[in-house]
This record gives structure tokens, sequence and C-alpha cells, in this order.
């Protein structure tokens, strides 16, 4: 009798298999605890808006360092959590990427290389919506710095994680991070705002088609940090001939100070890093690295406090289009 119910249950009564989830995002995590803490809650379905958990998951890969953020903060987040943790030599977090993104599920894959940048409310839905656009399109979040200049010219003028944790609760962005627009500015490679493309993208998506036409991230890049890697991955995938870049501008990627290779040390040491990791793209690619030019389509609807940085894409854009013209005339 029971074998008979075994059998009527396994025919008639078939298991479902778990949804197949639209998006993998992956974030790297390498010494900074407290901020990648954030970040992850910014991704959880508590902060949010209009997803389900099976729209999505966040794969957290952490390289061992002396500050670790551990697997049960990072799976206390939400069922949709994965984490690995990897011991290796790697100074770049170009390896984890790559793993990571093996393991993914989902049927886009979103990078995070620098897993102290908090993201906007919508961010999630958003993307989710631009993917239906196109299978080749290069979706990317505008990257901003907390505080009110580049954290590289703020830490000079003695900006540090304690001054940015009282920045934090004064808007309660747990509440509605889209009062981190109030307490940000663009990032240098985001500086050229929402209607061109920028130098790189700290929050990018793309199928899993298209991640394989571009083989992932190189892992020529060895240096600390990643080196430009991320700025290359921007750039092969706004260049490839059938892509076209999407600004998901009314949501924001936004950094925390940590301590890392490029906004965190004194002018010397940064500038020194810098010299290092350009000469590294251009032993790679046989040129200096050059940003990409191709125009965005801007897609999603703007938030009262993303309307802040409007202005100020308006304004480069014309500035842009204007030399582009005067430049052709004089020619």
């Amino acid at each position: 009798m029971r074998r008979y119910l075994s059998y009527i249950k396994r025919h008639l009564f078939p298991q479902q298999q778990a949804p197949v989830p639209k998006l993998s995002i992956i974030v790297v995590v390498y010494k900074m605890a407290e901020q990648a803490n954030n970040t992850l809650y910014s991704l959880s379905r508590k902060y949010q808006m209009d997803i389900k958990k099976e729209d999505y998951e966040v794969i957290v890969v952490e390289n061992a360092s002396s500050e670790e953020l551990g697997e049960q903060r990072a799976l206390s987040h939400g069922k949709n959590f994965r984490y690995f943790y990897r011991n290796d030599d790697s100074v770049s977090p170009v390896p984890a990427i790559n793993y990571a993104a093996e393991q993914a599920i989902g049927e886009h894959i979103c990078v995070m290389i620098d897993g102290a940048r908090m993201v906007t409310p919508g961010m999630i839905k958003q993307t989710l919506s631009a993917t239906r656009l196109s299978e080749m399109a290069v979706i990317s979040v505008p990257g901003y710095h907390l505080g009110h200049k580049v954290q590289q010219e703020a830490m000079e003028e003695g900006y540090d994680t304690h001054m940015e944790a009282e920045l934090l609760s004064s808007v309660a962005w747990k509440e509605n991070g889209y009062n981190l627009f109030e307490i940000a500015c663009f990032s240098s490679t985001s500086k050229r705002g929402y209607f061109l493309s920028g130098g790189e993208s700290n929050c990018i998506t793309v199928s899993k088609k298209l991640w394989n036409e571009l083989g992932g991230y190189d892992a020529g890049f060895t240096s600390v940090g990643g080196g430009l890697s991320n700025l290359d991955f921007y750039k092969r995938a706004c260049e490839h001939p059938e892509t076209e870049l999407i600004n998901i501008a009314a949501e924001g990627s936004f950094h925390q100070f940590h301590g890392g290779v490029t906004t965190g040390q004194e002018a010397e040491k940064r500038l020194a890093a810098l010299d290092t990791h350009f000469a590294e793209y251009e032993s790679l690619r046989g040129e200096a690295f050059r940003p990409p030019k191709v125009p965005a389509l801007v897609f999603g609807s703007f938030s009262a406090q993303s309307l802040i940085f409007a202005p100020v894409s308006v304004e480069t854009y014309w500035e842009i289009k204007k030399y582009s013209y005067d430049k052709k005339e004089s020619e």
C-alpha cells in the first residue's frame, strides 16, 4: 500500500521545481564588515520595493581578511542570499567575481565589485524591468560617494567612518533609502551624469548570454583592488556592437568609506596605485585607457531626491554635445 501511494504521489502530483531567479547579484567583500552589512541590507526584501525573493538571489563572496563579515551575518538578510568564503592569495576581486558567476543561476548577472556600495530601494525592481528591453542591454546604476565631496578629497579634510556613520544616521536611510541622494555627490566616474556613458559602473547588469560573450572579468587584472578590471568590463560591454547602455538614473549606488585603494589612501599612495593600474591596463590592451563614448537610454521613474542631480546631468550633456559640434565645425 505504501509503495502504491508513493507511486501515485510521484506520478500524479510531481514536485514543482523552484523558480529560476531572473537576477543573480554578485557582491564581493574584503575587509569591510560593517559597510558590507549595510550593502546587503540594502539588497534585502526588507528594503527593496515591489519584488519577491524568488525574483533574485544575492551571491556574497568574501575574501579572507582581518575584518570578516562572516556567513551568519550575510545569510541573515534573506533566504535568497548565498555565501562563499575564499581563502586565496589574490589581491584582486576578479577571481571572486568569476567564481561567483559560475555559481549564479539567474538569467542575468549583476556585479557589485565593491561590497561597500549601498543601493536605493528601487534598484532591483528597475533593473528587472530594464532586462525586458533587450537581451543585449548593459544596465547601469549611477555611482555616488557619501559626503559632499568625492572621498579622495574629503578624507584629506578628515572625513572618516565615524563622520559617515553620523551622516547616515541623519537621514534615516533604512526607512527611506532615497534620502541617500541628499548626503552624496557623483563619483568621479559617474560625473558625466545620466545621459552619457561614464567611466565604469559599480552596479552593472548583463544577460548571461552577454556575460559569456565578454568572457566575464579579465583575469589578467591582478593588481590590488582589481586595477581597472571594472572599468574594462564596463567599456567592453558598452562598446560591444550589439549592446545598448541603459542608465537606471532614478536609482543610485552609494560608496561607503572603508580605506579603499583609490578612495581611502593619502594622495601619494593613491596616485602611485593609479599609475600601476593604468600601466597594467595598457600592457593588457596595448593602448591607454579611454572611457567609452556611447549615449545612454535613461530608464526609470525619478524620486524627488534623485532629481537633485538632474540639472548637472543636463548641463554636462549639453556642454559635451556643444564641444563635439564646435569641434566638427572647426574641422
